[in-house]
Order: C-alpha cells, then structure tokens, then sequence
C-alpha cells in the first residue's frame, strides 16, 4: 500500500486546521512514518516559499483508503504553547 501524507496546522483555540500546503507532505510504502497523536512535530520549510514553518503536537490522523492500494493521511498538528521546546532535544 502507498500512503500519502499531508499535515495541516491548527492555532490554539481554532475550531478548524488552516488551509495551507505544507512544506514536509510525503508519499511512502511503509505506514511506519506518520507521527501518532501526541506526537511532536516540527515543520520546517526548505524549499518552498508559500509553506510556512510551524511546530505543535498530533492532535489527529484521518485516513482515507481507496480501493485497495492507496491511503491517504491528513495529520492535523495543533499549536502548543505549554512544551518547553527546548528540552525535547539536544542540537
């Protein structure tokens, strides 16, 4: 199966995700990838100019399967304003 991901961003307090392209959507074979909910994510544009940076926490994962080898994965990362980013890792 062919997995195609895609994040959307979500300020706190938002009701929806904001509509954006995203600088890190990817296509893989293996599901072993796609961040779970609660997950850090930092998204760090490199190439494209229209996708902005932004970092937050897996608030969900919907899946989309068509006929039997494609899924598409929408991961919504919410804004997190209570994690000390700087303590997640080491640089």
């Amino acid at each position: 199966m062919k997995y195609q991901v895609s994040f959307q961003y979500m300020p706190k307090g938002a009701e929806r995700p904001i509509d954006h392209n995203s600088a890190s959507d990817f296509e893989s074979d293996s599901s072993a990838l796609i961040p779970a909910v609660g997950d850090f994510v930092h998204i760090i544009k490199l190439r494209s100019e229209h996708a902005p940076d932004y970092y937050g926490r897996v608030r969900t994962r919907f899946f989309r399967y068509f006929e039997a080898d494609l899924c598409a994965v929408n991961i919504v990362v919410e804004q997190d304003e209570e994690t000390n980013w700087g303590k997640l890792i080491k640089e």
